[in-house]
């Protein structure tokens, strides 16, 4: 399993670890949809796999979200419950990254929280855990969230992806955009820099010039390819 925790550092919190990872995830998203179309998933929790219609991936549980009560719980706090311990391997060792970087969101078994928050969540540990997707299945009163699996969930790396994507992300959610920026790029394998005025991404031969406001905000994000 493989497992990147190198971009985090000791004095960030989850918005800041959100923005780093968000931005892959989101992209992730993109290449799950691509595939399953309109299918809903559904839960199989004896045989830890999701399924859309015909397609069937290996999950992994991250929590559950009680819409009613909005209230979030970690799969790692299943003692009541019982859940396969190879179901929650991610959800235990984010417990544990959570103790070592004294990140509470991580180390609370329950909390309070939203929906938007729950796929925060959600979205942060697929991430870091170089899962091919995540998912939000509707399971008896809660909706569970779960990290996939999947050899056909395929990328599309390049430029046009890139700009859209990162865009989608800075405008959806509440982000430090040059964090983003640098991050996603870095856990794409592309090359970044900063410049004075500007930052660059370096994608095969096409670049991605990115300005930026006073505030740090994207301005204009402009793809150039030869």
């Amino acid at each position: 399993m493989a497992v990147n925790f190198s971009l985090i550092n000791e004095i960030d919190e989850l918005q800041d670890i959100f923005s780093k990872y968000g931005a892959l995830a989101l992209e992730k998203q993109g290449n799950l949809a691509r595939i399953v179309g309109d299918a809903e998933p559904e839960l199989d929790i004896e045989q830890g796999i999701v399924k859309f219609g015909d397609l069937t991936f290996p999950i992994q549980l991250i929590g559950y979200l009680n819409p009613n009560e909005f209230q979030w719980s970690w799969a790692w706090d299943n003692d009541e419950i019982g859940f396969p311990d190879e179901l929650i391997v991610e959800a235990k060792e984010i417990k544990e990254f959570g103790q070592e970087y004294n990140i509470s969101q991580f180390i609370e078994p329950m909390f309070s929280s939203g929906i938007d928050e729950a796929h925060i969540l959600s979205m942060t540990v697929s991430s870091i855990f170089d899962n091919d997707a995540y998912c939000a299945v509707n399971y008896g009163n809660f909706i569970f969230f779960v990290t996939v699996k999947g050899d056909n969930i395929s990328s599309i790396n390049d430029t046009d992806e890139f700009v859209n994507v990162f865009n989608d992300f800075h405008r959806k959610f509440e982000v430090t955009h040059k964090i983003a920026l640098e991050s996603y790029a870095a856990l794409k394998g592309y090359e970044y820099k900063e410049k004075k005025d500007f930052s660059l991404v370096k994608i095969g031969e096409d670049r991605v010039i990115v300005g930026f406001s006073e505030r740090g905000n994207v301005n204009n994000i402009k793809p150039i390819k030869p």
